[in-house]
């Protein structure tokens, strides 16, 4: 009966600690973000898959607005050749600790608007709420942010698990902040 308990108690003890695991590397992440080191940063950023998640945001957003119909097969072309210089902008070693911050794409968009939220890495939310927007999976991890704003106003952060490191992957932007920089991408491209 003993060891039936001990095992138990190491199967709950090995349960916690990856639930855990993938919440600490997104408090290494945000304390990296808030004190802007860069190194730090890129420490625990994907930058390739960052770059592509934007992209493909940025061109999904692009096509809803301009009616263009797409097919899949087109899409990874047109990433490149519509929304990867948008994203560059966004995602430059300097510029990105300013992105995670604000969540707001300055050098494209200007100055956030002050009643825009930002992803607040200083308060993410308590555990349980943080536990209800997380989503796991075997290597992969998502959390929405802040948790105390509507879906429609929340950050995804999207983490990898790449060696023993958790990396950012993914930064799902807001409707709000895609829809803009899609229509700034339109705006570029007609002009």
């Amino acid at each position: 009966m003993r060891k039936i308990v001990a095992i138990i108690l190491v199967l709950v003890v090995l349960f916690l600690a990856w639930s855990a695991w993938p919440f600490v590397g997104v408090y290494a992440l945000a304390r990296a973000v808030q004190s802007g080191d860069i190194e730090k940063i890129e420490e625990r950023v994907d930058y390739p898959a960052l770059s592509r998640s934007l992209s493909g945001q940025i061109l999904a957003t692009y096509v809803r607005l301009s009616g263009l119909p797409l097919d899949r097969g087109l899409v990874g072309g047109l990433a490149s050749a519509i929304a990867d210089p948008l994203v560059t902008k966004i995602v430059s070693r300097l510029v990105l600790a300013k992105f995670l911050q604000s969540g707001w794409p300055t050098p494209v968009l200007g100055e956030r608007p002050p009643s825009f939220p930002t992803p607040n890495w200083n308060a993410l939310g308590d555990v349980w709420q943080l536990y209800s927007n997380a989503r796991y999976g075997l290597r992969d991890f998502s959390l929405r942010v802040p948790v105390t704003e509507p879906r429609a106003r929340q950050y995804r952060i999207d983490l990898t698990l790449e060696g023993l490191t958790w990396k950012l992957t993914g930064f799902e932007l807001p409707e709000e902040v895609l829809d803009r920089l899609a229509r700034e991408l339109i705006k570029q491209k007609a002009g």
